[in-house]
């Protein structure tokens, strides 16, 4: 049988950070909104000027990572969650938990027209936010990609993908999404299937395309401040017959 494929593989960092499953009563912040006024350079900045109204002092360790998790509610106040990230950079965190309190700004997002709870992620090298902050600070000037190459991924597994033997019936399309951590060694990991077409034997054809493609090979990771960090990836497929 003759069918016509159409892959729309499209990557999304979707977060570098988090796996792909949200475990908390939440959903995370939509990422086409802002949840502070201003965005993220008024947050630091507010931030900043708290760390030094307040005379708090910096982490003995410079080189702390912090990403929070922070619960943003429909009455524009906010409530910092302990994570793994909390766990592993403590002093960070304890700076976290005295200043968020502190800034009154917060903008609830809007999910359907409505004002929901959500969880923000905010990204902290706290060394930035002390005597080494800069007007307009954005700690995304400090982020470097992998350079994982996301074209000749693309082709790579479109020349594995062979669904001659499947019959799609209907008029709607296959809808299959896949996710996978490029890791902190350059290294795959974590492929998961997180929408599965409803075919058994065809999502775990592309599970084994995507895992032969990437098998033994590795790129730079991702970095913040010259630190490794984990990148998400998303691959959603549309396969129509």
């Amino acid at each position: 049988m003759n069918n016509r494929i159409i892959l729309m593989l499209f990557f999304i960092v979707f977060s570098l950070f988090v796996k792909a499953q949200n475990q908390y009563p939440y959903p995370f912040f939509p990422n086409d909104q802002h949840c502070y006024l201003g965005g993220f350079p008024e947050f630091y900045k507010e931030f900043h000027k708290i760390l030094i109204e307040e005379k708090l002092k910096p982490c003995e360790k410079k080189d702390e990572l912090f990403i929070a998790f922070i619960i943003i509610n429909p009455d524009n106040k906010a409530v910092l969650l302990e994570n793994n990230w909390s766990n592993e950079n403590k002093c960070s965190y304890e700076l976290a938990k005295e200043v968020i309190p502190k800034m009154d700004r917060w903008i609830p997002a809007k999910i359907n027209g409505e004002e929901k709870s959500t969880i923000a992620r905010v990204m902290f090298y706290m060394d930035d936010l002390f005597d080494k902050y800069e007007t307009n600070y954005s700690i995304g000037k400090f982020v470097s990609k992998s350079n994982f190459d996301v074209a000749k991924f693309r082709d790579d597994v479109i020349k594995r993908v062979d669904i001659s033997g499947f019959v799609i019936k209907g008029n709607q399309p296959l809808r299959i999404k896949t996710t996978f951590v490029i890791n902190e060694k350059g290294e795959l990991d974590e492929v998961e299937m997180v929408e599965s077409s409803g075919l058994k034997e065809f999502d775990e054809m592309i599970l084994y395309a995507i895992k032969q493609t990437l098998k033994n090979k590795k790129w730079e990771p991702a970095k913040v401040h010259d630190i490794a960090i984990k990148s998400r990836f998303y691959l959603p497929f549309s396969i129509k017959g």
